[in-house]
C-alpha cells in the first residue's frame, strides 16, 4: 500500500510537472516573463523566486499551472503573453500536451529496450525478440493457489503459454510442487500442494507477449504505438460524446473513466505484476492526459487553443479578454465537480 501510493504521487509529480514545463520552456523561448510555475492548486505550502518568476509547489494536486505577464489582461509591454502573434500563443498553448505525448514516447522505447507488452498493436507484427509468459487473471476462493497469496495480476515464471500451465498442474496433480512467482515487482519461489480435481492450481490465466527491440527500432515502435492509442482514445471519446447525445448516458465506455482512486487502484494492479507495467502505465496516462487537455472544453489547454483560432481567423480578438477569463473559470469549476464526481463514484466501486 506504502510503495503503491509513493508511486501514485511520483506519477501525479512527474505527469503535472512535465507538461507544463512546456508550457515554461516554449514561453521562455518566445521571451514572454513568467510570473510563476505552480504544481497543484493554492494553498501553498512552499515557494521560492528566482529570476523573476516565483516556483510554488501547492496542497491540492490536481495539476499546476504556468502564469505568464499579460495571459489574463492587456499587457502590451515587451515579454507579455498578449504582444505575441497568434501562433506563437498557440506553440506556448500546445506545447503541454506534445510534452505529454514525448514523454510516453521515450517511456515506451525504453521499455520496449527491455521487453515490454504493446498497449494496442499484436505482438506478432512487430520485430524483435519476443518472450511469453503466464499471467494470473482469476484465483479461486480456498485454492491451492489463493492459501500461498497468489493474487489476480502475478506471473507465473516458467510457463510460456496457458496449456503448458495446465499440463504441468494435472501431471503433478496431488504433489508438492514449486512456482516461481512474480509479484509486486520481485520474484519469489513457493512451495504448493496440488489439488486432485479439474483445477489443481485454481487459478485463471492469460497469456502476454513481451517484445524486445534495439534503438531506433523501439522508438519507431514507441511512436507507432502512442498515434494508435491516441486514435484509440480518441475514438472512444468520441463515442461517449455521442452517447450523451442520443441516449443522455456516456454508456459502457463512461464506465471506464475513472479519477485519481482508480488510478491508485491501477498502479496498485500493475506493482502486482512487476516494474515494466508500472512504467506502461506512466506511459497511458500521460497520453490520456495530454488528449484530455487538448479537447476544446474551457480551462483546458484545447479551450484556449478555440479562442486563438477564432482569434487567427478573424484577425482580433473575438472575445474581451474578461470575458474569456470567466469562461474558463466556469469550465474549471465544472471540470473540478466533474472529477469530484467521477472520485465519489470510483470510491464506491473500489472500496
Amino acid at each position: 500500500m506504502l510503495l503503491s501510493i509513493i508511486i501514485f504521487v511520483v506519477f501525479l509529480i512527474i505527469l503535472i510537472l512535465v507538461h507544463e514545463l512546456g508550457h515554461f520552456l516554449i514561453a521562455k523561448l518566445n521571451g514572454v516573463q513568467v510570473k510563476e510555475f505552480a504544481f497543484g492548486f493554492p494553498p501553498t505550502i512552499y515557494s521560492f523566486t528566482r529570476k523573476g518568476t516565483k516556483y510554488s509547489f501547492n496542497l491540492i494536486p490536481l495539476g499546476g499551472y504556468v502564469s505568464l505577464l499579460g495571459e489574463e489582461e492587456d499587457v502590451k509591454t515587451p515579454g507579455s503573453y498578449y504582444s505575441l502573434k497568434v501562433w506563437q500563443k498557440i506553440s506556448i498553448v500546445v506545447t503541454g500536451v506534445m510534452m505529454n505525448f514525448l514523454l510516453a514516447i521515450i517511456i515506451l522505447t525504453i521499455g520496449f529496450m527491455i521487453g515490454m507488452t504493446p498497449l494496442v498493436s499484436d505482438p506478432a507484427t512487430l520485430g524483435g525478440q519476443k518472450t511469453s509468459q503466464v499471467m494470473v487473471a482469476q484465483v479461486v476462493l480456498d485454492s491451492p493457489a489463493a492459501k500461498i497469496g497468489i493474487e489476480s495480476g502475478n506471473i507465473l515464471n516458467g510457463f510460456s503459454s496457458p496449456s503448458d500451465l495446465q499440463q504441468f498442474t494435472k501431471e503433478n496433480a496431488g504433489k508438492l510442487v514449486n512456482l516461481d512467482i512474480q509479484k509486486n515487482g520481485s520474484q519469489e519461489i513457493k512451495p504448493v500442494q496440488l489439488g486432485t480435481n479439474d483445477a489443481p492450481l485454481g487459478v485463471a490465466v492469460v497469456s502476454i507477449t513481451k517484445v524486445k527491440q534495439s534503438f531506433p527500432r523501439a522508438l519507431v515502435t514507441a511512436t507507432v504505438e502512442v498515434g494508435r492509442s491516441i486514435k484509440t482514445v480518441v475514438f472512444v471519446l468520441g463515442g461517449m460524446i455521442k452517447s450523451v447525445f442520443t441516449t443522455g448516458s456516456a454508456g459502457e465506455a463512461g464506465a471506464g473513466v475513472v479519477g485519481p482512486i482508480g488510478i491508485f487502484n491501477f498502479t496498485s494492479e500493475a506493482l502486482k505484476i512487476g516494474w515494466i507495467y508500472i512504467f506502461q502505465l506512466l506511459a497511458i496516462l500521460s497520453i490520456n492526459l495530454g488528449i484530455i487537455n487538448i479537447l476544446p472544453f474551457p480551462a483546458l489547454d484545447g479551450g484556449k487553443i478555440l479562442f486563438l483560432a477564432l482569434e487567427g481567423i478573424f484577425r482580433k480578438k473575438v472575445v474581451r479578454q474578461e470575458i474569456e477569463n470567466l469562461i474558463h473559470t466556469i469550465g474549471f469549476v465544472l471540470l473540478i465537480i466533474l472529477l469530484l464526481a467521477i472520485t465519489f463514484r470510483d470510491i464506491l466501486r473500489f472500496w
